[in-house]
């Protein structure tokens, strides 16, 4: 994990991360810590100012009134993933690939017990399996097995990693993906209670990935006692590693593309993204919603998901590598953001002089995968700015003084045009700093 805590702490350029690192533990905080110079792990929720701090999902509210935070968690969440300025997700399924983490076994039993039962045989089923950490049925349950020095549950966020994890109860996902982080190096999940069909790679990744907000769940109580006789009945035993095939998503110079193949193309110009698909073209203010990229068929609406299940066929990688598609996209308006327009300006005009200007020069603007397109060139005593491919933009002159003065107006021309073009929404003020500093 040490090599990776240092890949990913090179893509941190300040303001809020979230690291999605299934079966993450407390070394891999460490190793972040040890990485970046200013950041340390929180331990009780105090910040220090003009520190990074590093913090584990749930975050304490408070906590985000911090400009710097790299917050860890095994998921990702609706909610999370429109509050960061980056979210770099790093799938259970790819680690393993990579070797980060492990394939596991999963072991399905039928259990002829409602979970809100005391029942007897359930207990001594897990009696029986011998060490083990264990998601308790309900409360009465749980006093008991804490009675015989089991290792149980009580908080998903606190649970620690375990060879064998037994779940006595009904998970939802993102509780589900909490609790299997636990054994993601080689351990096994004894499940009681139907949670196996959340154990398919396609379901993970898009819990991982943010598609599902987090619910958390309450315990029964468990005052019903149940003395019957049950022999639990193994449904399923298998192991879960890596499909054959990764699913690769990508983002590069205007084109999106699944598997190689591609679905559309994406621009932002006059404050908006668009993304033209093989079903039409979808035009996003603000920031990207969900149901833009994965919306069902049935409405009829163009989204990336349809546009890919034209091109692939396939509706369950479709709606995965959609749900990558948003989170990628997401992070490009935010890197466009948070870039110094200031200095895209001031690079642009490096080399150019008056003189060139004066017979008419062409720049180009690069921000992120775009290349905005401006001419300069002079009209008796003024400088003409003109952009032919921006949208809210058109052109300008300024009166032409010293060169000095020249050279500040221009930049401040091309950085207002930048700031018209190229932002899709409003920005917090520490983005808006960063853009206005050279």
């Amino acid at each position: 994990m040490k090599k990776l805590a240092r890949e990913l702490s090179s893509l941190y350029q300040g303001g809020k991360v979230l690291l999605v690192v299934p079966g993450y533990d407390v070394s891999f905080l460490n190793y972040l810590e040890q990485e970046l110079d200013s950041a340390f792990i929180v331990r009780d929720r105090q910040l220090t100012e003009g520190k990074t701090g590093i913090v584990r999902f749930p975050i304490a509210p408070q906590l985000w009134k911090h400009g710097n935070l790299i917050i860890v968690s095994n998921f990702a969440t609706p909610k999370l993933l429109r509050k960061v300025d980056l979210a770099v997700i790093k799938k259970s399924e790819d680690l393993m690939r990579e070797g980060y983490l492990s394939p596991f076994r999963i072991l399905s039993y039928k259990v002829n017990s409602p979970q809100y039962k005391f029942s007897r045989s359930r207990l001594d089923f897990i009696l029986s399996l011998g060490e083990a950490s264990v998601v308790p049925a309900n409360k009465e349950e749980a006093k008991f097995l804490r009675s015989k020095g089991i290792a149980v549950i009580n908080n998903i966020f606190e649970a620690e990693r375990t060879s064998t994890l037994v779940i006595s109860r009904r998970m939802n996902l993102l509780n589900y993906l909490q609790l299997r982080s636990t054994i993601l190096h080689g351990g096994r999940i004894i499940d009681l209670s139907n949670n196996r069909e959340m154990e398919d790679w396609s379901i993970v990744s898009l819990g991982e990935l943010g598609y599902y907000p987090f619910v958390s769940e309450e315990i029964p109580d468990g005052n019903i006692v149940d003395n019957k006789s049950i022999i639990p009945e193994i449904i399923e035993d298998r192991v879960i590693k890596p499909r054959e095939k990764a699913q690769v998503v990508r983002m590069k110079k205007g084109q999106l593309s699944f598997n190689g193949v591609k679905i559309g193309e994406y621009r932002v110009r006059g404050g908006y993204l668009s993304l033209s698909l093989g079903c039409g073209r979808e035009t996003f203010g603000a920031i990207p919603v969900i149901s833009k990229f994965i919306s069902p068929m049935s409405t009829g609406r163009c989204s990336v998901y349809f546009s890919c299940i034209k091109e692939l066929g396939d509706p369950t990688s479709c709606r995965e590598m959609a749900m990558e598609a948003y989170v990628l996209t997401l992070n490009y308006i935010n890197s466009i953001a948070n870039t110094n327009f200031t200095k895209v300006a001031s690079l642009a005009l490096r080399g150019i002089s008056m003189k060139s200007i004066e017979n008419g020069v062409a720049l180009k603007l690069k921000v992120a995968d775009e290349v905005i397109g401006v001419s300069l060139k002079r009209v008796e005593d003024k400088f003409l700015v003109m952009c032919d491919s921006c949208e809210k933009f058109k052109d300008t002159s300024i009166r032409i003084r010293s060169i000095q003065e020249n050279y500040q107006r221009l930049v401040k021309v091309l950085r207002d045009l930048l700031l018209k073009e190229m932002i899709t929404f409003k920005h917090s003020p520490s983005s808006q700093s960063r853009l206005e500093k050279p």
